[in-house]
């Protein structure tokens, strides 16, 4: 035991070290404001150097929060389903641990057919919004 324990210490030790002999030297690159101002280039519609701030409406600002606040939920699906796939892999053919799993992950699954309900929901709610009040916020690309 202590042996392996021994080559995996020496194995990351010796991994940190030679990584260390591979990372970049900063004091050579080329000029560096033209080389950022290349990578962000594809969002050049939200860097802005004058620091102009558009003005946001309160829909906006809610529209956001929800969609956080879903997304947010969403995640707390899929660690709900991991956690109940955990517990059934885990019964050892325990009747009681495996119901309690098929319990959570159809709880699980109800939770997140309501929560992509009211996503569609509100994705419907704020495009009418801002269309009745002739405000310009995009909901294309949010399930890409």
């Amino acid at each position: 035991m202590k042996k392996n324990i021994l080559i995996i210490s020496s194995l990351i030790v010796l991994t940190n070290l030679f990584g260390l002999m591979f990372t970049p030297a900063l004091a050579q690159t080329g000029d560096i404001d033209i080389e950022i101002k290349d990578q962000l280039d594809p969002i050049k519609d939200v860097y802005n150097p004058k620091g102009d701030v558009t003005p946001t409406t309160l829909a906006e600002i809610i529209a956001r929060i929800i969609k956080v606040a879903l997304s947010l939920l969403g995640i707390i699906f899929l660690v709900l389903i991991i956690y109940a796939g955990f517990m059934w892999m885990t019964s050892a053919g325990n009747e009681e641990r495996i119901s309690k799993a098929k319990k959570i992950m159809a709880a699980a699954i109800i939770g997140l057919a309501i929560v992509m309900a009211a996503y569609a929901i509100t994705i419907f709610v704020i495009d009418n919004l801002m269309g009745v009040t002739d405000t310009k916020y995009e909901t294309e690309g949010w399930f890409d």
